[in-house]
């Protein structure tokens, strides 16, 4: 069944001796290491301070990660965002994570679940305890392959054709997408997994906002903002994609997917090898990042496959 943790500041955590950041609820049943990694992904960097005047533009840190615990798959979806002010009137954040067993992943993909209405809390004002019941996973399948959000965002559906590409080509190399805060960037994350065939949908993990990689874990497509020290890094290596939303963009070099994105016809079949692609002067594919120290819970990367 799926399970969830919920992290925040409160008076009492659910832990004896526990206050103020801390675990407040999660799932009966669920394994210590899971709940200290969980933890571990509770981190958030607000941009803006309590009561400023874009504060309402922070970036929602919506995430996928594959870890492999006990010998089992399973998928994180988890919502890292700033919430209401805590007992003590400070600033304040709530993380909801959801643990998904590989059988019970939906046909859409990642970011169609975490998109859902209501699937994430993002408040708390409960006591701590023990949650008795699964969490609901919502089911559905792709309705479009018409990339209407990236169109709008950067003139050309063809750039979630792109992305979607890349993750296909060279699924190791991470993505990055450059945004503003106040974009939304959770639906052009579904938009370009639309274009991914649904056996591999959940191969993807990613970071609406990311702002470093935990400890042993992989992150394909990152979501950044633009002065992020990341940025300023990954703008050194000629090889990495970047996909900047917040400038103009030319036009993205053509493959099936880039077609598929601008006219909403069915997923192709795929080559048995799918090329390097392209993503505009001076764009490639990202350099192998530097091995980090692991946890003991090891975060399994997407296997390399000769054919998407």
């Amino acid at each position: 069944m799926a399970q969830e943790l919920i992290y925040t500041s409160a008076e009492r955590g659910l832990r004896p001796g526990t206050r103020g950041y801390c675990t407040v609820a999660y799932t009966r049943g669920m394994l210590p290491q899971m709940i200290q990694l969980l933890e571990g992904l509770s981190a958030y960097k607000a941009i803006f301070p309590l009561h400023h005047e874009r504060e309402i533009d922070n970036p929602f840190s919506i995430s996928h990660y594959r870890p492999t615990m006990a010998g089992r798959n399973s998928s994180i979806l988890s919502r890292v965002a700033p919430t209401r002010a805590e007992h003590t009137q400070r600033s304040n954040k709530i993380a909801h994570h959801i643990v998904l067993r590989d059988g019970e992943c939906p046909a859409a993909g990642p970011a169609w679940v975490a998109a859902q209405p209501g699937f994430f809390r993002d408040t708390w004002n409960e006591a701590p305890h023990t949650i008795t019941e699964p969490k609901p996973v919502p089911s559905g399948e792709t309705a479009t392959t018409h990339a209407a959000q990236w169109a709008a965002v950067t003139g050309d559906a063809g750039w979630a054709g792109v992305l979607a590409w890349h993750f296909l080509s060279q699924n190791s190399i991470p993505a990055y997408l450059i945004f503003e805060p106040g974009m939304a960037v959770l639906p052009l994350i579904t938009e370009a997994l639309n274009l991914i065939p649904v056996r591999r949908r959940w191969e993807v993990t990613f970071n609406t906002y990311f702002t470093a990689l935990p400890a042993g874990a992989t992150c394909i497509w990152r979501c950044c903002v633009a002065d992020a020290e990341i940025v300023r890094e990954v703008r050194r290596q000629p090889r990495a994609l970047v996909i900047d939303l917040t400038a103009a963009l030319p036009e993205p070099k053509l493959n099936e997917l880039v077609t598929c994105a601008r006219a909403g016809t069915p997923l192709p079949d795929l080559p048995a090898r799918a090329g390097a692609i392209s993503a505009g002067p001076g764009q490639g594919a990202f350099m192998t990042v530097a091995n980090r120290a692991k946890m003991r819970l090891q975060m399994k990367p997407p296997t390399s496959r000769k054919s998407p």
